[in-house]
């Protein structure tokens, strides 16, 4: 019996981009295969640039379920593996900066999923920023800034985390934030890398 999908409607666009401002996001995880734990993935242009790859999810309002992708440099592989190219030396400090500044990034993402202020560093704030796995942080709901990227390389534009929303900032909301202390991490597999650039969008709902 054939298949008859004229009645199935047209599709429906969800490309549209945000528009710029804040909102409050769920962490999905997407594991690369590289790192301890396999929950980073490496940079395309410098492979001893380990990332993480955060599928952010709007969880609320008009654009709940759309979805913003940040890469957030987190470490470099110092491994003597011959297969990775040694870092150039005229490049090693501008990488060594963008590793710090994804650090802070991420550190930031906590105290915003946490409630933490970015001065408490109590014994107890300071436990909420340690993470067993890097796959910790699936699953933790934070707030940031959203803003606009014009487009290069053949791509239109898209939108880009600007920076994540912490409780010492006016933008954060007021009220009580629900996070995910608590989390079963994404099944670990293995993706090659060299695709940064291409957002990849599995459903891990």
């Amino acid at each position: 019996m054939p298949i008859n999908l004229n009645d199935a409607g047209p599709q429906q666009g969800n490309h549209d981009l945000l528009p710029a401002g804040p909102y409050h996001f769920g962490a999905i995880v997407i594991p690369g295969g590289a790192g301890l734990d396999g929950f980073l993935r490496r940079e395309k242009k410098n492979p001893r640039v380990l990332m993480m790859e955060v599928e952010c999810k709007v969880t609320d309002g008009d654009y709940a379920n759309r979805r913003v992708w940040d890469y957030i440099p987190v470490e470099i592989d110092q491994s003597t593996d011959g297969n990775l190219a040694p870092i150039p030396a005229d490049q090693l400090s501008k990488i060594q900066s963008r590793v710090r500044r994804g650090r802070a990034k991420l550190r930031a993402l906590l105290d915003s999923a946490f409630e933490l202020q970015p001065n408490d560093d109590s014994d107890a704030a300071q436990k909420k920023r340690e993470l067993d796995s890097y796959g910790a942080v699936h699953g933790l709901k934070f707030y940031a800034q959203v803003e606009e990227q014009a487009g290069s390389a053949g791509y239109g534009p898209s939108n880009r985390i600007d920076f994540i929303i912490t409780p010492d900032l006016p933008d954060y909301p007021r009220q009580p934030i629900t996070a995910v202390t608590s989390t079963v991490a994404p099944p670990k597999r293995s993706l090659p890398f060299g695709d940064d650039e291409i957002p990849f969008a599995p459903n891990f709902d």
